[in-house]
């Protein structure tokens, strides 16, 4: 019989090994880190799955998981995915007994449950709520919106489109709405999904013939959450449906509520009348933390996870480079991981942690920093900034980094010619009186200059 710690022992190597193979992090913070493993042996692994989507999820990868498994027990086990609290409950305390393993034709039925089905689940990750969202001036907005839909779906702002990049907290905020909306009309039908999901539902339901079982599912509800639209690019098919899924739900006042780590006018390769039908909502993102809304949330966190860190330590992370959640969060596992050991938790420790993550414990503002903020903000690389490219997403990163080395560092316009490979030192200039001009003329441009601005300093 496997001991609790052991199973986790080999569960967080699992995790370690697994992440980059998989390499979504959405997938990852969605469906494996909320998931368990509560039982191995010589022949068998059992996994605890929180919901439906989280074991189908690992039922479609089973032969790269299996491999992991393999390489890290030294043989080949039967993996078993269970959703059943119970029956994982009685893995874990007893060790013994046989769990059912999910078929192919199960998967393909259960793929469709549609809302009227008693056993329709929401995908919903029940911890994440508005309770432990922590709000500051880089998510108010977001946060306000998010509240006010939850309180009347579809009524007052339809749809409601959320960008911010990678780690920023779109996925708990998408959550939190679905959780509020269940809480406060328990008869209402929530959907959360992953655009790839509905693309792979999609995929499914044509292969095996179940359009009807595929559009009853996602047009009977009354909100749908679709995370990380961005993918749904290049998919003319799943695009089309999309359209016609979004049209039938908003036709009948049903909320939709859409993610995306970049602007809608940034989507490549997203049909115009799609843009269109987003645009004609509500439009809100999330930027990086700052220094008092990283402190506000380790300080959250902590207390969450029943851990006692200095506030020195805590304000020495504060001032660090973190730049989303997702790295803080995986600081204070680190350190839970050595409260569990008995170890304290100290700024050595602290210092490990970001050493580990490859963060700077002082975020030094330079024109390395500026030209990396910019590249990420706009999703560029740092080489095609400094290229002569005329791609016209290449030149505004470029002229937004020219403009913040010129009025944060105060470089000289030679300088800055120099740093961005030997330019005339009048483009420079023209570059950085461009974007100066249309800060104070265009509401889009100050936004943004803004909110990069936020993340340098």
């Amino acid at each position: 019989m496997s001991s609790l710690e052991a199973c986790s022992v080999l569960w967080n190597r699992f995790k370690t090994a697994y992440r980059p193979i998989l390499g979504s992090s959405l997938f990852f913070t969605s469906y494996v880190e909320p998931s368990s493993l509560v039982y191995f042996d010589d022949e068998t692994i059992v996994i605890y799955c929180l919901n439906s989507l989280a074991e189908k999820f690992f039922v479609k990868r089973y032969a790269a998981v299996s491999d992991v498994f393999t390489g890290l027990v030294g043989h080949e086990c039967s993996i078993i995915f269970t959703t059943d609290k119970e029956e994982a409950d009685q893995f874990s305390a007893m060790g013994t007994g046989e769990a059912p393993s999910l078929t192919s034709a199960d998967f393909i039925a259960n793929s469709f449950k549609d809302a009227s089905d008693d056993s329709f689940e929401s995908n919903l990750i029940s911890k994440y709520t508005f309770d432990n969202f922590v709000v500051g001036d880089n998510c108010r907005q977001a946060y306000t919106i998010a509240s006010l839909i939850s309180s009347n779906p579809g009524t007052m702002y339809n749809p409601v489109f959320i960008y911010a990049n990678s780690g920023l907290g779109k996925t708990h905020l998408l959550h939190a709405i679905g959780n509020e909306i269940q809480k406060n009309f328990p008869s209402k039908k929530v959907l959360y999904v992953p655009t790839e999901m509905f693309t792979t539902d999609y995929i499914t339901s044509i292969q095996n013939n179940r359009m009807e079982d595929f559009r009853r599912k996602y047009r009977s509800v009354d909100a749908l959450l679709i995370d990380d639209i961005q993918f749904i690019a290049n998919k003319s098919g799943t695009q089309e449906e999309f359209f016609n899924t979004f049209n039938e739900l908003y036709s009948h006042d049903k909320q939709i509520v859409i993610s995306s780590d970049c602007r809608i006018s940034e989507i490549n390769a997203l049909a115009d009348r799609l843009k269109t039908r987003f645009e004609n909502g509500f439009t809100t993102s999330i930027s990086a933390p700052d220094y008092e809304v990283r402190y506000a949330i380790m300080l959250k966190k902590s207390d969450d996870m029943e851990m006692e860190i200095s506030r020195e330590i805590i304000d020495s992370l504060a001032q660090s480079e973190l730049n989303n959640v997702r790295e803080i969060e995986g600081i204070l596992n680190q350190f839970k991981l050595l409260a569990t050991h008995g170890e304290k938790i100290t700024m050595e420790a602290a210092r490990d942690a970001l050493k580990h993550l490859n963060i700077s414990e002082v975020k030094e503002v330079n024109s390395d920093l500026i030209l990396d903020v910019v590249s990420r903000y706009f999703d560029v690389k740092i080489e095609d900034i400094l290229s002569k490219n005329r791609t016209k997403k290449f030149v505004i990163a470029r002229h937004v980094a020219m403009y913040f080395c010129r009025t944060i560092l105060e470089l000289p316009y030679q300088k800055i010619a120099d740093i961005f490979g030997g330019l005339d030192h009048t483009s420079v200039s023209d570059g950085c009186k461009n974007i100066q001009s249309r800060y104070h003329s265009d509401e889009d441009v100050k936004a943004y200059i803004d909110e990069i601005k936020k993340m340098i300093s």
